[in-house]
């Protein structure tokens, strides 16, 4: 397995050329995450390496949050959060909107929504460049036909385990080179408060919290009161 460091000066063409293929690892700063193509063979490559449980869905890393809010129906996001600039806020998060309709199912999709996982910085400017990379991709069934180009973004390690999410190099490691990982991705700076990030869900009139995680108190506060759905 090839270990770099994000601020390397190759970090981001090595990681566009192995994500094409095969899954990597990345180090963010709560957690460790694979990332693979956004395609049903991308998913099928994380089903291998996580051991997928029947009812798991795939996120996805954003790299344009334009790109990701084009694939939603604005007229089920709330006036707050229906721009790019109006979801800065919660970098650091999970963002969980409809995408298709309500009936559709995928690797990605359940009942209509997916989320996507909104950072900022170095690792934003990652995902924007694989991102990039599947810019043409054809229409593909993982989003009902069309094309989603933001890389597949879930947790590393076996699929319900019951130790939860890597937070520690050396378990990412061994995860890795168990389940034949060819590339991590690792940056020495990370958060106070580590694990899982925490998912919102956008509707109409409400925002609600599907998961709990580091800082969750903090996104909270950002959410104005007439939308808070918890």
């Amino acid at each position: 397995m090839k270990i770099v460091d994000i601020r390397h000066r190759d970090a981001f063409e090595l990681a566009v050329g192995e994500v094409q293929h095969h899954p990597i690892i990345v180090q963010l700063p709560t957690v460790f995450v694979l990332l693979a193509a956004p395609t049903s063979a991308g998913a099928r490559q994380l089903d291998d390496a996580k051991m997928r449980l029947a009812g798991k869905n795939y996120g996805t890393a954003i790299g344009s949050m334009a790109r990701f809010l084009h694939q939603t129906d604005p007229s089920r996001l709330p006036e707050e959060f229906s721009t790019a600039t109006q979801f800065a806020r919660m970098a650091g998060s999970f963002i969980r909107v409809q995408f298709r309709s309500p009936d559709f199912q995928s690797a990605c999709i359940r009942d209509g929504t997916h989320q996507g996982l909104l950072l900022d910085g170095i690792h934003r400017e990652l995902f924007e460049r694989i991102e990039a990379s599947f810019l043409w991709t054809p229409p593909d069934p993982l989003w009902g036909g069309l094309n989603h180009c933001a890389p597949l973004c879930t947790s590393c390690n076996v699929s319900g385990d019951p130790e939860g999410s890597i937070v520690r190099l050396d378990k990412a490691l061994a995860f890795g080179r168990t389940r034949g990982v060819r590339l991590t991705i690792t940056c020495p700076e990370t958060a106070a408060q580590l694990g899982s990030y925490p998912v919102f869900g956008y509707q109409k009139h409400g925002v609600a919290v599907h998961r709990e995680g580091p800082y969750l108190a903090q996104f909270k506060a950002r959410i104005p009161q007439s939308l808070r759905a918890w």
